[in-house]
């Protein structure tokens, strides 16, 4: 696959990333965020009920009010609220019982929407110095809210990218190709030049081959499913300095 994949990188001009679980990552599990309210409330919830009704809330909230539910006169701090309120619901808390934990809900979303929430990964500043030397431009392309642009200030990497297109923007989101499209056409770089590096079959790597670009899958988890599809994986961004 590398042998494969250096040939076809050797031209590239512009190098797209994701952002969550591609450059960056929570510094501690969501669910474990998102339990400390209930657990400062004396609640026993375990993390693990926490985790799975998190995944339900954000799944259900994503379905019902798409891209942060802008279309529907919601701010992602709503949304956010929703998704908040959701979780708790769905672990069995009777949110009526516990009117105080209304207070913590600021908290929670100021975690994650400032950047304190998060950090990169290891080799992800190395990796996007090696692309800035190489004369190679780089975006942003994300399903995330607007706090892409404050997160990536407070982890320090903003400044080597030439843009970031956030769905809640451009009011598209990932795996639709257009946005891909709109990536390309901020920097004036043909498909064929331009490479997208996300951690999601579905929502990059699909999309960008569609658009024309070469793509590829950042697995650092291999007990994903999608780890065991063989083709286009990298397990570090560090590869891509080999193929480059």
């Amino acid at each position: 696959m590398l042998v494969f994949q250096a040939k076809r990188l050797a031209n590239i001009r512009l190098i797209t990333f994701d952002l969550f679980d591609t450059l960056y990552k929570p510094l501690q599990p969501i669910s474990r965020t998102y339990a400390q309210p209930l657990w400062d409330h004396g609640l026993a919830i375990s993390e693990a009920a926490v985790a799975a009704s998190f995944l339900k809330a954000f799944k259900h909230t994503r379905t019902e009010y798409p891209n942060y539910g802008k279309a529907f006169q919601l701010t992602s701090t709503q949304w956010w609220k929703l998704v908040i309120q959701r979780t708790w619901t769905d672990a069995g808390i009777d949110l009526q019982l516990h009117p105080l934990l209304d207070n913590a809900v600021p908290t929670v979303i100021k975690h994650f929407a400032t950047g304190a929430g998060y950090t990169v990964f290891p080799e992800v500043p190395k990796v996007l110095k090696y692309i800035r030397r190489k004369g190679i431009k780089m975006g942003v392309i994300t399903n995330m809210d607007d706090s892409a642009e404050v997160i990536l200030k407070h982890l320090g990497i903003r400044e080597y990218f030439d843009f970031v297109l956030k769905s809640i923007t451009v009011e598209i989101e990932k795996p639709d190709q257009r946005i891909f499209e709109m990536a390309l056409a901020a920097v004036s770089v043909p498909a064929y030049d331009a490479l997208h590096i996300g951690d999601s079959v579905f929502y990059d790597f699909e999309p960008a081959k569609k658009c024309g670009m070469e793509a590829l899958v950042v697995c650092r988890d291999k007990n994903k499913n999608e780890c065991r599809m063989g083709t286009h994986f990298i397990d570090s961004l560090e590869c891509i300095t080999k193929m480059l």
